[in-house]
């Protein structure tokens, strides 16, 4: 049966001399995989340019359940980007994020409001003309509440130690070593109530950006077995000292 779902691409690999294997976010199934036969001949009615990390296509899809690998009938362009493939920045700040998402991304059933995130977070990392350096570390505060693990409770006073392993602001330091002390905890409760249309307005230091990235990176760690290490956001490091 044929379905129409706009998807956005995680990953694609060569299958064959002709042919390529895509992985995509789906706004109707979630993660999908599909076949896409002569993908990569000339006269290709679905040509395999199309299926770039973080491109949003419109599709036309077959869907078989308990079929590992799907078919796919007609790819489009959903948004052309203006910026994206012309700035370093951007470029660098869409491997870091695809990182992540292929390591965490598990969602075998449609999901609206994360397929709406995600779409977002792309539409305004290309429409950004500046003021973009911080969109990586809202990235990941406010996929972690798809993820199940949001930061609880606000910064103050009288909880000014962020734990890490219960992901709350607390009065005293743990019997642990993963949590923040005071300065860090302030640094991170600026980012919880962050949006991407306010991130302007956040002005974090290179070290501070360095320092909420580790943070992040090692509070997602700690949450989920399957993330492993991280290797891309050194790139971004660099990009945005």
């Amino acid at each position: 049966m044929l379905h129409k779902t706009r998807g956005i691409i995680l990953r694609t690999v060569d299958y064959s001399n002709t042919s390529i294997i895509t992985k995509i976010y789906t706004e109707q199934f979630g993660i999908q995989s599909y076949l896409i036969k002569g993908a990569k001949r000339k006269k290709a009615s679905v040509k395999a340019n199309l299926f770039q990390p973080f491109s949003l296509l419109e599709l036309v899809v077959y869907k078989k359940e308990k079929k590992q690998l799907q078919t796919l009938k007609e790819a489009r362009p959903e948004i052309h980007f203006s910026s994206i493939p012309h700035e370093p920045a951007k470029i660098s700040i869409l491997f870091f994020l695809n990182e992540v998402l292929l390591k965490c991304l598990q969602e075998e059933e449609k999901n609206p409001e994360l397929f709406s995130f995600l779409h977002e977070t792309i539409q305004t990392l290309d429409s950004s003309e500046k003021n973009y350096s911080n969109l990586h570390l809202i990235f990941l505060l406010r996929f972690s509440k798809f993820l199940g693990f949001f930061p609880q409770g606000n910064f103050s006073e009288t909880a000014s130690v962020f734990d890490l392993r219960e992901g709350i602001f607390i009065r005293e330091e743990p019997r642990h070593p993963d949590f923040l002390r005071k300065e860090n905890s302030k640094l991170l409760s600026k980012l919880i109530f962050s949006t991407y249309y306010a991130m302007g307005g956040l002005t974090f230091s290179g070290k501070e950006r360095k320092t909420l990235l580790d943070i992040l990176l090692h509070f997602y760690q700690l949450h989920l077995s399957r993330m492993g290490s991280i290797s891309s956001h050194k790139v971004l490091e660099q990009v945005f000292k």
